[in-house]
């Protein structure tokens, strides 16, 4: 019987722990926090458009420092702007608000998106503990498209 062969499967199994590990240490995921709203104050503001949802906004978010959360979806600069009840009417009704905080609590802004929105954190270790925000499921109504092939009802 021949000893190597399961050794080898054992250093193997050690490396892939290993590999994983290091892998998922790269990016934590983070749970966001609803909370009731935007607290007053001073943001910088970048808007993920979408007029196809028949809403203004997919999602807003208000960094209370400039370029310490990433968006993961097209965004458009608003640099400092107005106040959260404005972009509020730009959203569908009952958009909700997530806090973002990174591991060691500290806030790093607010995202406003429609309520059937997913959101996700992540926090990049090694890159300056960027945050990452991803969000799916922004548009969940129904849109018109083409109706299939129709066939031909010939003879």
């Amino acid at each position: 019987m021949d000893i190597r062969f399961p050794r080898l499967a054992q250093w193997l199994g050690i490396a892939g722990c290993l590999a994983c590990f290091v892998g998922c240490a790269s990016q934590r995921s983070l749970l966001p926090a609803r909370v009731d709203g935007v607290p007053g104050g001073t943001y910088h503001v970048r808007v993920s458009e979408h007029p196809a949802t028949g809403q203004k906004y997919d999602a807003v978010l208000f960094e209370t420092d400039a370029a310490s959360v990433t968006l993961d979806v097209p965004t458009v600069d608003q640099g400092q702007g107005a106040s959260a009840a404005t972009y509020q009417a730009g959203m569908r009704p009952g958009a909700v608000v997530y806090e973002i905080r990174d591991t060691a609590g500290k806030v790093h802004g607010y995202l406003m998106v429609p309520f059937q929105a997913r959101v996700r954190v992540w926090e990049q270790t090694g890159k300056g503990g960027a945050l990452v925000v991803t969000v799916s499921d922004v548009g969940n109504t129904p849109e018109m498209s083409g109706g299939g092939a129709g066939g031909g009802g010939g003879m």
